[in-house]
Parts: C-alpha cells; sequence; structure tokens
C-alpha cells in the first residue's frame, strides 16, 4: 500500500451515477477517490495514479471488468480489485474471482457497511502483503549479515584447530561415558559421530546407526529437516526439543543442543550435538499442566478452565444474540455417604457421577467440578429465543436428575443420590454486563433455593425464565397426551399454478386441544424438538401423508406431489432414509409424488452427512426441495452439489414485493439462481393478485397461500384435487 495520507481508491463504471454515489460515500469516510467511466481509462488510471484499491463493474464498453482484471493479473501488480457488478451470473463471478477478484458484490449494495468492509479488509490485506515483502526483503539482509558473521567465527575456529586436536584424548575419554547422547551428522544426513551412551535410553547399539542416514534415528520429516537446516545455515540450537525414533518406533523426547561445525582441510562439514532423554520432565509437565486445568479425581475441567470457557460463551451469545444456561449441581446428602462410607466410597461415587453426566454430551458444552459433591453444566448456543433456550435447559436438568437418580454400585455398596440443580441463563437483560463469576453465582443461588425448595428439585435463576421452562413442561405433557389420544391431524395447502390448477400441496401439522381449541405450531413444534417428541410425531406425519397419497392415487385423483416437512432432529437420524423407505413400502405410495421439505439451516449443517442422506432419497426417486429459501446463509457451492429440484422463496419476501424494493430484488434473484440451476420454484405465502402478477412476470410458475386456498382438512382437499383447480 503507497504513504499517502489517505487511501486512493479507483472506481471504473460506466454509469456516472454509481461513481458519484460511490465517491460521495467513501470521501464520508476518508478515501480519496478518482474516477474511470470505462476498462480504458481505468487501466491508463491504474498505471498512472497506482490506486490503493480498484472498484470495477464487469459489464462496460470498449474493455470490460474482466479485461480489466487481466491487466492487472497479467501486469503482476499487488493493486486489490473488487468487483461491484449488476450482474447475478454465477459463471461471471466464477471468472472474475479466476481472474484475481478479491471479492465479487452485486449492485446495487443495500447496505453500504458491506462495501465499506469489503474495502477496508482489502486494504487490510493488501497492507499485510506489503509489510511480509518487506519482511522477507529484511530478513534476506538479516542473513546475509548474519552468514557474515558466522563465516568470521569459523575463521576463529580453524585457529583454534590446532589447540582442540591436542586435547582429543581427554574429550575422547568423556565421550564414552557420557550420560547424554553425543552425536554428529554429515551434510548428507550420515551418522559420522555417535556416543555409546544412545543405548542408555533406547534399544539402539552404537555400531547399528554409524554410517547410517539420520533418517532412521529421525522419521519426522520435520526433525530430520531441522538437522539439515543447521547444515546449510550453519546455526546452532539449545534446549531444542525433538522426539527421537526407537527401533520399536516409540518416540523419544529429547532435548537437542547442536553446531554446525567444520572441519580445517576438510569438506566434512557437520552438525555436533548432544540429546539428553526428556521424557520424565515431559510426563512431569504434562500432568503439572493438565491439573491446572483438570480435576484429578474426575478427570473433569475444574473451575479455572470452566470459567475461561464460559468467558467465551457469554461474548459469543452476546456478539450472536444467542442464549447458553449454566446448570449448577449439589449431590443432596453426599455428606453422609462421606462419613458413614469412607472417602473412597464417596470419591468412588463422585467418579460414577461424573461419568453420568458426560452421557450424550455435546462437543460445545462443558461438564466441570468445582470441588466436593458440586458440579456445574455449562449448555452453548441454546438459540436466540429466551423461552425455547431455557426449555432446552429445562429438559436437559430433568434428564440429568433422572440419569442421577439411578442406583449406584460402589463396591459391595448400593447408593442413591439425587441432584439440586439451579439453573442461569446468559446473558440475562435484567442483570446487564455479567461475568462468568457472576453466571456462576446465579446458578449457585438456584441450586440452593432447589435444596430449599425440598432437594431433588430444579429451580431458575430468573423467575420469569422458571416460569417459561414450567409453561414449556405443560405443553410438553399435554402433546404427549395429544399424541396417545389422536388430538394431531393433517391440513393440506395446494399449490397451484397461475390459473388456480392444484399442482401440489403442502402437508401441514395441526393440534386441536379440547379445551383450548388450536393450538399453534409455532407453540409446540418448538418443544416436540427439543424433547425429542418431534422423532415419533415426524415420522407418523410421513406415514399419514404417504397413507392419503395412497387412498388418492388409488382414487385417480389428480395428486402431483404431495410435500412433507422434515425437521432437523428427524433428519439427522442415522436410520432416517431407512424410516422413509419404510414407510412407502408398508403403504404402498407412488414415492415419485413424494417431496421432502428440508431447511436451509439443515442441509448447511454437516454437509457432507446432508448431501449423503439426499442422494440416497433421491435413489428412491423422491423429490427434494428448500423452505423458506433466502432466510438462511445457503451456500451457491452447496447448492449446487445437492440433488435438489424445488425453491421455495419464504412469505417474508412475498409479503412485501409490492412495496420493498429490496424484498423485490431478492425474490427476482432467487428466482433466476433457480432457473440457472435448473430448479422449480414456490412461491409462498401469496395473498394478494398484485403478488401474483409480480411473480408470474419474473418467471416464478407456481404458487401456495391464501390467495388460492388456506390449509384444508383432508375431506376438503380430496373435494379440491376433484375439481382439479382452486379458484381465485
Amino acid at each position: 500500500m503507497s504513504e499517502r495520507q489517505n487511501p486512493l481508491i479507483l472506481t471504473i463504471d460506466d454509469e456516472e451515477n454509481i461513481r458519484d454515489s460511490f465517491r460521495l460515500f467513501l470521501e464520508d469516510f476518508e478515501y480519496d477517490v478518482i474516477e474511470a467511466c470505462n476498462g480504458r481509462e481505468g487501466i491508463e488510471k491504474i498505471e498512472s495514479e497506482k490506486p490503493d484499491l480498484v472498484l470495477c463493474d464487469l459489464r462496460m464498453p470498449d474493455i470490460d471488468g474482466l479485461e480489466v482484471l487481466q491487466f492487472i493479473k497479467d501486469k503482476e501488480l499487488d493493486t486489490p480489485i473488487i468487483v461491484v457488478s449488476g450482474t447475478g451470473v454465477i459463471g461471471d463471478a466464477i471468472e472474475a474471482i479466476r481472474r484475481g477478484a478479491w471479492n465479487y458484490l452485486l449492485k446495487p449494495i443495500q447496505d453500504m457497511s458491506v462495501l465499506l468492509h469489503a474495502i477496508s479488509q482489502a486494504l487490510e490485506r493488501s497492507r499485510l502483503i506489503a509489510e511480509n515483502r518487506a519482511y522477507q526483503e529484511h530478513l534476506e539482509e538479516e542473513v546475509g549479515r548474519r552468514t557474515e558473521a558466522l563465516q568470521r567465527t569459523m575463521q576463529e575456529l580453524n585457529q583454534s584447530h590446532q589447540k582442540l586436536k591436542d586435547k582429543e584424548e581427554k574429550y575422547r575419554l568423556i565421550f564414552e561415558n557420557l550420560q547424554d547422547v553425543y552425536f554428529e551428522i554429515l551434510q548428507d544426513g550420515m551418522v559420522y559421530e555417535l556416543s555409546p551412551s544412545i543405548s542408555h535410553f533406547s534399544l539402539f547399539q552404537r555400531d547399528e546407526l554409524l554410517g547410517e542416514n539420520i533418517n532412521t534415528l529421525f522419521p519426522s520429516t520435520q526433525n530430520r529437516d531441522r538437522l539439515m537446516a543447521l547444515l546449510r545455515s550453519q546455526e546452532s540450537v539449545t534446549d531444542y526439543e525433538i522426539y527421537l525414533q526407537d527401533k520399536d518406533g516409540t518416540l523419544i523426547p529429547c532435548s537437542l543442543n547442536a553446531k554446525y561445525m567444520q572441519t580445517i582441510g576438510s569438506q566434512l562439514d557437520k552438525i555436533c550435538g548432544t540429546l539428553r532423554d526428556i521424557t520424565e520432565r515431559k510426563q512431569a509437565e504434562a500432568r503439572i499442566e493438565y491439573l491446572a486445568y483438570f480435576d484429578a479425581l474426575t478427570e473433569l475441567p475444574n473451575r479455572r478452565l470452566l470459567l475461561d470457557r464460559l468467558e467465551q460463551n457469554i461474548s459469543r451469545a452476546r456478539r450472536h444474540s444467542y442464549y447458553g444456561a449454566m446448570l449448577f449441581l449439589d449431590l443432596d446428602r453426599f455428606k453422609n455417604i462421606n462419613d458413614s462410607l469412607g472417602h473412597p466410597v464417596g470419591d468412588a461415587l463422585l467418579k460414577e457421577v461424573s461419568k453420568r453426566l458426560t452421557i450424550d454430551l455435546r462437543t460445545e458444552d462443558t461438564v466441570s467440578r468445582l470441588g466436593g459433591d458440586e458440579f456445574v453444566m455449562l449448555l452453548s448456543d441454546l438459540g436466540t429465543d429466551p423461552v425455547k433456550a431455557a426449555a432446552v435447559a429445562q429438559h436437559k436438568a430433568e434428564a440429568i436428575q433422572s440419569r442421577l437418580a439411578e442406583k449406584y454400585q460402589i463396591s459391595e455398596h448400593v447408593l442413591h443420590v439425587t441432584p439440586s440443580i439451579g439453573v442461569a441463563m446468559f446473558p440475562s437483560n435484567e442483570q446487564g454486563q455479567e461475568t462468568g463469576n457472576d453466571i456462576l453465582r446465579y446458578a449457585d443461588t438456584a441450586m440452593y433455593r432447589a435444596k430449599d425448595d425440598g432437594r431433588d428439585t430444579i429451580r431458575f435463576f430468573l423467575p420469569s425464565m422458571q416460569a417459561a421452562a414450567d409453561a414449556r413442561l405443560a405443553i410438553e405433557k399435554e402433546l404427549r397426551y395429544a399424541i396417545e389420544k389422536n388430538e394431531l391431524s393433517l391440513y393440506f395447502q395446494p399449490q397451484v399454478d397461475q390459473l388456480g390448477n392444484i399442482v401440489g400441496a403442502e402437508t401441514l401439522l395441526r393440534w386441536h386441544h379440547p379445551e383450548k381449541g388450536f393450538i399453534s405450531p409455532a407453540t409446540f413444534i418448538p418443544v416436540a424438538e427439543a424433547t425429542g417428541l418431534i422423532l415419533p410425531i415426524g415420522s407418523w406425519v410421513l406415514r399419514k401423508a404417504c397413507e392419503y397419497l395412497k387412498v388418492w392415487e388409488d382414487a385417480g385423483l389428480p395428486i402431483q406431489h404431495l410435500a412433507v416437512n422434515v425437521s432437523p432432529r428427524q433428519f439427522r437420524q442415522p436410520d432416517f432414509v431407512d424410516q422413509v423407505h419404510s414407510i412407502l413400502k408398508d403403504t404402498g405410495a407412488d414415492p415419485a409424488l413424494l417431496g421432502l421439505e428440508l431447511t436451509e439451516g439443515m442441509v448447511i449443517d454437516n454437509v457432507v452427512d446432508t448431501i449423503e442422506k439426499m442422494q440416497a432419497l433421491k435413489q428412491l426417486s423422491i423429490e427434494l426441495s428448500i423452505d423458506d429459501f433466502g432466510t438462511g446463509y445457503s451456500s451457491l457451492a452447496y447448492l449446487k452439489q445437492m440433488p435438489l429440484d424445488i425453491l421455495k422463496i419464504d412469505q417474508s419476501f412475498v409479503r412485501d414485493i409490492s412495496t420493498d424494493a429490496s424484498d423485490a430484488a431478492i425474490v427476482d434473484t432467487i428466482i433466476s439462481m433457480a432457473n440457472h440451476l435448473e430448479l422449480r420454484v414456490i412461491a409462498e405465502g401469496v395473498e394478494t393478485e398484485l403478488e401474483l402478477a409480480f411473480l408470474a412476470g419474473k418467471g416464478c410458475k407456481m404458487y401456495q397461500g391464501y390467495h388460492f386456498s388456506r390449509p384444508v382438512p383432508d375431506k376438503e382437499f380430496t373435494k379440491q384435487l376433484n375439481a382439479g383447480t382452486v379458484f381465485h
């Protein structure tokens, strides 16, 4: 990057209003801006003005943006270039990146902070590249200076050679009785000399290694390269840790002290040094390091490591607006066991408790022993909804409560213990900017409230979250009852073409409570997900939908496609594909008429597993669609790999397409992208003729929404199928 007071940015665009808007915006952030109206003028200014960064359009007369990119690449210039183009063609983006674009942004840029961030990131990267180049030049100079110094040292060593020769006999006596291993290695890597002490800590004998290559002792490329680098650079090392490989393959940690040596009048340049076995030291260091962060009895993380992870979780939770939970557990009446049966029995019980606490523990969560009979479980990333997060924490606490209450067989003793559990959620709006110690204290307070309320109970630190957990528990109990009493049913919302002809339907789950009436899926589906009830519910929905599909097929009704939503937890089951295949086989439904709808978040979580399952489902002839597309963070690279058939535009974009230019642009982009990927598009939530006209004008051919039909029971949908159309 240049030494200008302000970075100089060149904008290349054939639209003057674009150049003006960029200049006015960037000058507010203390950037100097120059302009070019086409690629030819841009290349001239790149050569003459040497800007720090270039913003370049792709589609321009005369010389386009790709040729500008090629010019910079051919000239091997370090100038960062960001493509800002109105074209959404993926091929253009790929070609721009191939020719050296540092970033690719789509016009119009709705959020200029994105542009500002891209510029800042590119300038910083350019600065680091320049600094690295300067550092490399400085390093070469420094190596030259050091080489000269070492050469002078070697001259002095040559002068001392005769004196060293006189002392050779004395040193040989020392050599043969060393506890450390003395060695000499030649330029070609051959072991030239080795003391007999090599057999003190390895299975090798001296004679076995003399004349052999150092590969025998140091098979590790890193270790071997370090030694050979000494021959090339004439360096020395002190107390350098290196691993020697024994005859049986065992790696022995050693401390290396070595120096490059040159014999006067000889070509036998070599490394002379010593190796010391530091196995015991490494074991002691590892144990000390381990005990600094882990409990010696249970081998769980201790308070220090817990607080470190908790502080990181609190910071991430604030940054990404999600919630976590701290569960503080104390074993009820543990002191009685310790006092009556002794500490060995108590310690064995604590070990067993720690094992049960780590069952089904997610990799992002932590179980810690604080001391005595106090344990803590840190739950990370429980979602952005505080009520749902509290529900997950409540469910986890209940699972722990149940697991720890099972009997323990300790030697000849059968023991029973129960936990009192305090739960503190973070971050807490009521408490402000809490520290890890604050959260730990809140959970501790809630734990003591649990003890005060009769032990073997769960209490939340915040009353509002306790109420939420109670409400979730009530929903869970009622939902279990609803499953048993067949209160759940399926509704169907038609999917139609522009004329209202039915081309398919989406299966929707409904719960009609005998006292409360219809309960929103938004209320009970998260509870089902958190408790695992979604698995039997999801299986029931899929089976029931296939049964309806078979009935309609046998009746000769024109059902072309029936979509069923799949939950993330259901999809992640290892045998999910087998379950689907079994249901299709049992019901006799045609798999080619069945569609499964997956969410964006689901498909990008563990992409390898997702693609594998999707390919297996496609082999069954099942159609696959992405539901609510545009609301998540799908990668185009991943989408291209996935065997998809349909993209469903989320109703949140459709709702405002007639009034919100951003939503209209997003919908237009999704439709264009889907056409490029040869995918069909269904627009959800179509409610007005104006929305329908806009979507049809953009090339969308399938629709779903209240403008055509609300979700209806099976009998009503059967009538619609008989009619073949939905009038609007």
